[in-house]
């Protein structure tokens, strides 16, 4: 799958092979409408904005197995394992072009030497994809101004304390109990007891439920706003 990121806006699929149990609703539509703003390599490269092939292993933190996210884009369409290029294009548009590997056909990741392969051919990856990219007929930097920008940031703000939007936005992208706590100073209890009031005032029950809520928030959002999501969606 190939993908052009406009800073400050929402991704554009450019191309994409996807596998007979994938869907273009989950794996393109819901994607690029807000679940790409929980994409790991997504959130590294706009941190870190540095070339390179890194994989899923690499940019996951170490409870993603068990986010939804991995359940809808990884577990459900058995999806062993992605490599991604990741590189910049331009002072307005970064490009994406992840490899996934089926564990149907290649039960095992991405080995350290099929990585340095990959890396050894980043530069005419970048080259071919830049070139298409700047000559595209499309404004990609127009058609990808989006105004989820600060969707993520603001998500739960009008019902939850600090504190728990802290520990939301942590429990959004995948990472363990454990981990947030580690993070936070705190006992695994105490982030427990933060993370039951968060689902109690979001009236859910499971992660699966939290991913679906951001998501579905997301959609009903107007492109003018920039306040919470569930704000308008529970209106």
């Amino acid at each position: 799958m190939a993908i052009l990121y406009a800073h400050g806006g929402a991704p554009r699929v450019t191309h994409h092979r996807l596998l007979a149990n994938e869907s273009l609703n989950l794996n393109i539509d819901m994607y690029t409408e807000g679940a790409y703003l929980l994409d790991p390599f997504y959130c590294h490269f706009m941190k870190q904005k540095q070339d390179g092939v890194y994989s899923l292993q690499q940019m996951a933190p170490d409870g993603f197995k068990e986010s939804e996210y991995f359940n809808v884009y990884y577990r459900n369409a058995n999806q062993e394992d992605e490599v991604c290029f990741l590189f910049t294009i331009n002072d307005s548009l970064s490009g994406s072009i992840s490899i996934g590997r089926s564990s149907t056909t290649n039960p095992n990741p991405f080995s350290a030497e099929e990585i340095q392969r990959l890396e050894e051919r980043l530069p005419i990856v970048k080259l071919i994809y830049s070139q298409w990219a700047e000559h595209s007929t499309q404004d990609s930097a127009s058609t990808l101004v989006s105004h989820l920008d600060n969707a993520l940031q603001n998500f739960g703000t009008s019902l939850l304390t600090p504190k728990e939007c802290e520990i939301l936005q942590f429990t959004l992208h995948g990472y363990s109990l454990k981990s947030i706590a580690e993070k936070l100073d705190n006992s695994q209890e105490t982030i427990k007891h933060h993370r039951k009031n968060i689902y109690t005032k979001l009236d859910i029950s499971s992660q699966a439920e939290l991913f679906h809520l951001f998501i579905s928030s997301l959609r009903s959002m107007p492109a003018s706003s920039s306040a919470d999501p569930l704000k308008t969606y529970s209106a």
